[in-house]
């Protein structure tokens, strides 16, 4: 039977799939929304969507390395319905669409997301042992992901026998974000509810924010530290690809079909099961990938990447992230191609995502917080830019610089690993009588949206 601490990370579980069910149907389809209302009434800047983003990203890039004292004063529970309130704000300003409202939001919602990935790092760090670290992290990740998949669903069922663009011409779409809202303050209230950690945590002597910045950027120059910069940003880069720029792809490619709405839930659908997938192979094989290097796996995840840049190149009009398009590329634009590339997009983010937070278990255990705070703030920093770019870059722009990146994470993961990281590990297995945790001490661990990192 489960233990308390278990059950409370089930419970935070539940409340992070049903706020991100909600918020990622919203955000696979917040560029066309917005491109087709702005079609109907002018009243809004059809690249509203990626302002939004990159408004939202660059205000969580930096609330990253200043929210953590606040976090640590008020507790995990209290700041992560500070966060989740901020989500319900952003959702509410599509009732009816306003730029000033939508950026202004997209501001607190940056504010706000980082409040709840830091404070939900710290809830998990007070329900965790060394002997129940794997088994939630496992929970929380797949019920975590369920969102995206669920999503996908939802979107379809949604629009299955109906376009977009009549469904925000009916109307419609305002009950979609009653229905979000209406999930996302369940989501709220659960975590409201939520029970005290199960483990006391540590109380050593507080750090001031003067004193946490000093460490955080005392490791952003250590030189393993600016190899897995190139990486962190990639991810960024990455994320905001699939997240936003390829389904806005999927939706304004008319050569797709008569419902590229549909279709786009589809890819939605086949990016959760890559990412889910991805979880669960790395859960199974994990010692046989630990013998195989962090930094091939990476090299093999960006050459998925690129493998799948290339076909989105061949297929997809180069104007596709910008408007709706009748062009073609080099082939004629497929749907199983579209849905394969979601797929595969979803899963070589997941193996990146994984990879970078074994490199900071290895390397940066003592200083966790700041590994951790310094990778959000690369990876939404880069993502920052790459949503301010959309409204300008054409498809083929995107993928250059995607591709660009890939590589050079890959040369960086290699380097990082036989350099430095490789060391580190034969460091730590050769001491590893001296640094055991008993299975009955918490454990530290953070999770995010795009995976966990360890420490004792």
């Amino acid at each position: 039977m489960f233990d308390r601490g278990t059950w409370n990370v089930i419970r935070l579980s539940v409340s992070f799939m049903l706020q991100f069910f909600a918020y990622m149907s919203q955000e696979f389809i917040q560029e066309p929304l917005i491109e087709a209302e702005s079609k109907r009434t002018g009243n809004i800047d059809p690249h509203a969507g990626y302002h939004s983003f990159a408004i939202l990203y660059f205000f969580f890039t930096f609330s990253c390395l200043l929210v953590t004292p606040i976090v640590e004063k008020i507790t995990a529970k209290w700041s992560m319905v500070i966060g989740l309130l901020t989500y319900i704000a952003f959702q509410a300003g599509f009732l009816q669409l306003n730029t000033a409202y939508l950026y202004f939001t997209s501001a607190m919602l940056g504010v706000g997301g980082a409040f709840l990935w830091i404070a939900q790092g710290k809830y998990m760090t007070e329900n965790c042992t060394a002997k129940t670290v794997e088994r939630n992290t496992a929970i929380m990740w797949v019920i975590f992901k369920i969102s995206l998949l669920a999503g996908g669903i939802f979107l379809f069922v949604m629009f299955k026998d109906q376009t977009l663009t009549e469904f925000v011409a009916n109307g419609n779409f305002r009950m979609l974000c009653f229905i979000f809202i209406t999930i996302s303050i369940i989501a709220t209230i659960n975590t409201i509810c939520l029970s005290p950690p199960a483990y006391k945590p540590e109380r050593g002597e507080p750090e001031t924010l003067a004193q946490t910045l000093k460490t955080t950027f005392k490791i952003m120059i250590d030189a393993p530290m600016i190899l897995l910069a190139v990486i962190f940003i990639y991810a960024g880069f990455s994320r905001s690809f699939w997240i936003a720029i390829y389904p806005t792809c999927i939706k304004f490619t008319s050569r797709l079909g008569s419902n590229t709405t549909r279709l786009l839930a589809e890819s939605c659908i086949a990016t959760g099961i890559g990412q889910i997938g991805a979880g669960i192979i790395f859960s199974v094989i994990g010692k046989r990938a630990k013998k195989l290097g962090k930094d091939i796996i990476v090299v093999l995840a960006s050459i998925l990447h690129l493998l799948v840049f290339a076909a989105i190149y061949a297929y997809f009009p180069s104007d596709a992230p910008l408007h709706p398009t009748d062009n073609i590329g080099y082939f004629e634009p497929n749907v199983y191609v579209a849905i394969f590339c979601s797929g595969a997009l979803g899963f070589g983010d997941a193996v990146i995502q994984t990879q970078i937070y074994s490199y900071l278990c290895d390397g940066y255990s003592q200083e966790s917080s700041q590994a951790f705070a310094l990778f959000k703030f690369y990876s939404a920093a880069s993502s920052t830019v790459a949503f301010f770019i959309s409204k300008y870059f054409t498809l083929t722009g995107h993928l250059t610089l995607y591709g660009l990146f890939a590589i050079l994470s890959a040369i960086a993961a290699v380097i990082a690993q036989q350099k430095y990281f490789h060391k580190v590990q034969h460091f730590h297995q050769g001491n590893s009588s001296t640094s055991k945790v008993a299975p009955s001490e918490p454990i530290k661990i953070k999770i995010s949206d795009s995976g966990s990192t360890i420490t004792n």
